[in-house]
């Protein structure tokens, strides 16, 4: 491969000599917003439309989308179809060959993507401007990316048009803030730190990573002057490696805060999804057990598996799945940025479609309990999950207790309470032993969860929470709603952007002093089963002692190992008639003995009723 590098050489040669100083300390610690002024003086004016959206767009649409997951005939399984280039190995010359013409707009209808956000309910949007691949959606005037000898062009629109300023411009007519997201990394240029992982280098050619840095500087200033108001940037992504100064970012930030000043930045120029820099964390399809306190944040999440478009995945999630991910997030105090890969003519999936029509039909009954509210004042609720406003308690129902009433673990008067679907309809809220007890009306999952509003005096005075009895009888106390004593190094580990769909988890259990307790709520007599999930794993064994109802189990975890959660009983535990009127019950796990590293992550103890 020739590389004819002289043009953009030479265009980039002054931002150089800028850049040469800074680049001597490119692996330095990185500080929030590189000490740049304005960014913190000016944050909470910047997030105050961000704080009220709560619900937003993702589009993954680039020259991956043509691919679907296949390349010349060959399906790559993996979950990210947008790093389909890497899965396969292909040089960025045969990658442009083979999908410049799929790419080809023929169901490209940006007004119609920009309606069916509007009509989920959506208030944001964030399109990626380029990937990792390197193509961009907007026309980059940068000499590289207009033309090169490796792939042609990195712009990937028609003549005469430009597909990101289409999209930024339907969805700006909808009344949505619009974000770009950009990639700091770049699989083709021959100057970015990955310069020739996928690409030959027949010409020797050493990477010089301060022309690579002024493009990137030269690009993040088209995105920010050419195209109106940018409300959010939002880079990907940075590694202990590659971060803050790594990708020119003081002088970046600089001039940004002054080309786009009530622009929000998200805390990937640095690495690791939940660090402090920056406006927003951003962790990627796993929810925080208990959010990011401390800062604002946000989860992507996708309907299927994968971000781009992938033909052969089709592991769509059910809607209760997607409400349940969405509330969850909102209620921690999160926002919730959905996902949706168009395909590479411009289609988005039909099963992404009605899953945003669901979403649009339930949000236009319930915005109210998503839109500007704050985080639950609950540690967990065994029903479901509670947003706020100042005066009022959403309650998102998604499991209706066994005894049709919620008992609310507070001390507030309740002025009223009603259905949001129904608000003209007044609850009969009664109390019992000072808490107020809510009755909930049979309803159906598959239409999205039931919200209640309480309206109470006050601020919440929040008790400690029962765990209920669920509707086929089973008590569930997980590590949401565990209470950890002493809890020296205990702590709540949840799942993870690579394992999505793992449990919360109690997990450093090292000191045989540290123990867990539930106080639940029983509401029939009988024998129940005791099952425990835990995480096998050959370095973590022990010995437990489940306590309840004056009865005790023991358990031992053995040295096994395993790839996911196991179920397994421990024994039998009675209750009598005389625990049902007790206002609660204790259920207490302690270590009887610790041995290798600690003992196995522990997800759950369920109770079930035995049918006799």
């Amino acid at each position: 491969m020739t590389l004819n590098f002289f043009k953009w050489k030479c265009a980039a040669a002054v931002g150089m000599l800028l850049c040469m100083t800074e680049g001597s300390f490119a692996q330095t610690k990185s500080i929030p917003y590189e000490g740049v002024p304005g960014w913190t003086e000016s944050q909470n004016k910047r997030m105050e439309w961000f704080r009220e959206a709560r619900f937003g767009l993702f589009i993954h649409w680039g020259l991956y989308s043509a691919a679907g997951g296949s390349f010349e005939g060959k399906q790559y399984p993996q979950h990210y179809a947008e790093w389909i280039q890497t899965w396969g190995k292909i040089p960025s010359k045969q990658y442009a060959a083979v999908l410049k013409p799929k790419f080809t707009l023929r169901s490209f209808e940006p007004k119609a993507w920009a309606r069916l956000a509007k009509k989920a309910g959506m208030k944001y949007m964030v399109l990626t401007s380029r990937h990792h691949e390197g193509f961009s959606l907007f026309n980059s005037q940068q000499p590289y990316a207009v033309k090169n000898d490796i792939t042609g062009s990195a712009n990937l629109s028609p003549k005469g048009r430009d597909l990101y300023k289409e999209i930024m411009t339907a969805f700006r007519q909808e009344g949505l803030k619009v974000g770009a997201y950009y990639s700091l990394l770049d699989w083709q240029h021959p100057d970015s730190y990955e310069a020739f992982n996928l690409n030959p280098n027949t010409d020797n050619h050493q990477p010089d990573h301060n022309r690579y840095k002024e493009y990137l500087y030269g690009q993040v200033k088209e995105l920010a002057q050419n195209y109106g108001q940018l409300d959010m940037l939002w880079p990907d992504f940075s590694s202990k490696q590659h971060q803050g100064e790594a990708w020119g970012t003081k002088r970046m930030l600089t001039d940004l805060i002054k080309w786009q000043p009530n622009i929000i930045i998200n805390n990937r120029f640095w690495d690791g999804l939940e660090n402090k820099n920056g406006d927003i964390g951003t962790p990627e399809k796993y929810i925080p057990p208990t959010g990011l306190p401390g800062m604002d944040w946000e989860v992507s999440h996708t309907m299927n598996e994968s971000y781009g478009y992938s033909a052969h995945d089709q592991n769509w999630k059910s809607f209760p799945k997607i409400m349940q991910l969405f509330v969850e997030t909102v209620s921690k105090g999160g926002n919730f940025l959905l996902n949706v890969g168009p395909d590479g003519d411009g289609a988005i999936p039909a099963p992404a479609i009605r899953i945003m029509e669901r979403i649009g039909d339930w949000m236009q009954v319930n915005k109210e309990a998503i839109y500007g509210t704050k985080a639950s004042p609950f540690q967990a609720l065994d029903w479901g999950y509670c947003t706020q406003k100042e005066g009022k308690l959403y309650l998102h129902i998604f499991d209706r207790p066994a005894s049709g009433k919620i008992d609310l673990p507070i001390k507030n008067k309740v002025k009223v309470a009603y259905a949001m679907a129904s608000p003209k309809t007044k609850l009969n809220v009664t109390i019992d032993k000072g808490r107020p007890v809510i009755p909930v009306d049979v309803f159906d999952i598959e239409k999205g969860p039931k919200v209640i509003v309480v309206e109470i005096q006050g601020k919440p005075d929040v008790e400690e929470n029962l765990t209920q009895t669920q509707a086929d009888g089973r008590i569930v106390m997980n590590a949401n709603n565990a209470k950890l004593q002493d809890g020296k190094g205990l702590k709540i580990i949840g799942a993870t952007t690579h394992d999505p769909n793992r449990p919360n988890a109690i997990g450093q259990w090292k000191d045989s002093n540290d123990r867990i307790y539930w106080d639940i709520k029983i509401q029939k007599p009988g024998k129940y089963r005791v099952l425990i999930s835990y995480l096998p794993n050959a370095k973590h064994k022990g010995k437990v002692i489940l306590s309840a109802l004056g009865q005790q189990l023991p358990f031992a975890f053995g040295a096994e190992n395993g790839t996911g959660f196991k179920e397994v009983e421990l024994g039998m535990v009675e209750v009598s008639q005389q625990v049902i009127g007790e206002p609660s019950t204790r259920v207490t796990l302690q270590a009887a003995a610790i041995e290798g590293d600690m003992l196995p992550e522990i997800a759950s103890l369920t109770l079930v009723p035995v049918q006799e």
